[in-house]
């Protein structure tokens, strides 16, 4: 008999999702991606935020619909960004409004995949923001660009100016380099690269590496 794995050893995933069967569906995906994993499922929102309040609850992973029977989706995201700041959240949802996506960003959330989306697989979703990457459905990153292209133009010069480190770190980050291997490229201290992320988050007033790579997009910084 195969013995039984230890509780430390576990990975474990959020998944908020009032329907039973794809709130199943998506801890199966979950589970075929490396470690062994321990699956928290939420059926609503309010038990979601009573997870977060939770003060023993740890997390790898979240996984979010926007369109739950109590509440929003994104206040969810909102409070479980506040309470896991360092766990990736993504959107698995049918809301595809250029508005609600914009917002789950803005609340946190590092990617965002369309339900049935035949462009990008649950799992394969699943693996490129555990590696740190942002997946977000073909058809939803052709909105986004076009949304930021047409606000860039309104907003230029909306923005303090960025010191040449500042955005050659942005450059780093959007080609998907760690904060140690920013700070190997730009030769500098870890500590300095962190100084640079909290200099960056309060000029773009932004909350997140997404939220702050989106947002220099607009701008035309990227």
């Amino acid at each position: 008999m195969p013995s039984a794995i230890p509780f430390s050893a576990l990975r474990q995933v959020l998944v908020v999702e009032d329907d039973p069967y794809f709130q199943r569906a998506v801890g199966e995906a979950v589970v075929q991606v490396g470690s062994p994993w321990l699956v928290h499922g939420c059926s609503t929102g309010t038990a979601a935020l009573a997870f977060c309040k939770a003060p023993a609850a740890g997390l790898d992973l979240a996984l979010v619909d926007l369109g739950l029977p109590d509440l929003d989706g994104i206040e969810v995201i909102r409070a479980v960004h506040v309470r896991f700041p360092a766990v990736p959240i993504m959107v698995i949802s049918s809301v595809c409004a250029e508005t609600r996506v914009l917002s789950a960003i803005r609340a946190g959330a590092l990617g965002y995949l369309l339900k049935g989306d035949s462009g990008m697989s649950m799992t394969r979703a699943i693996e490129q923001i555990l590696a740190g990457n942002y997946p977000i459905s073909p058809k939803l990153a052709r909105c986004l660009f076009k949304l930021a292209g047409q606000g860039s133009a309104a907003d230029a010069g909306a923005l303090p100016r960025l010191t040449g480190k500042e955005t050659e770190l942005l450059g780093h980050l959007a080609d998907g380099k760690s904060y140690s291997q920013a700070a190997e490229r730009m030769d500098v201290a870890l500590s300095t690269i962190q100084s640079y992320i909290r200099n960056l988050y309060r000029k773009l007033d932004v909350h997140s590496q997404t939220q702050a790579l989106l947002r220099a997009r607009e701008h035309g910084l990227l």
